[in-house]
């Protein structure tokens, strides 16, 4: 199971920064990255990293507004198309997802789309019924 690491962020130079020498000093690698700006100079950063747990409890640790979500991590392929039949496979699971993002693992090849959907176990049973599993951790996290 994937997890994805959220921490609330005012938005003023230097704040992400704290985050990313954190983790480096703790060495967490982050393996994909979303930033998005929510309202009144604050944002929503979703981070993939190598140790999600460690990264939760470091974050914590200094005060960080920090939570951690199970998220779903589908393959997809690197060509014009790869996601939308990606997208069209789960609108036929009848999968409804509030936050997404892809990283792309090999140009031409491996990606993979990260959803955080409302019900992550109902929607990963409406997946596996059209034969979409997860990935597993170890692509996930690049271990």
């Amino acid at each position: 199971m994937a997890y994805q690491v959220s921490i609330f962020l005012e938005n003023k130079i230097g704040h992400l920064r704290k985050i990313t020498t954190l983790l480096a000093e703790n060495q967490i690698n982050i393996r994909t990255m979303n930033l998005t700006h929510t309202s009144n100079d604050w944002g929503v950063l979703n981070l993939i990293v190598d140790f999600p747990d460690k990264a939760h409890q470091v974050l914590n640790s200094q005060n960080f507004s920090v939570a951690l979500r199970e998220v779903i991590a589908l393959e997809m392929d690197d060509h014009p198309g790869g996601l939308d039949n990606l997208l069209g496979k789960v609108e036929a699971a009848g999968v409804n997802f509030t936050n997404a993002y892809s990283r792309i693992l090999k140009a031409g090849g491996e990606a993979f789309l990260i959803l955080d959907s409302a019900d992550t176990e109902q929607a990963r049973e409406k997946l596996k019924k059209l034969g979409l599993a997860p990935l597993d951790d170890e692509t996930v996290y690049g271990k």
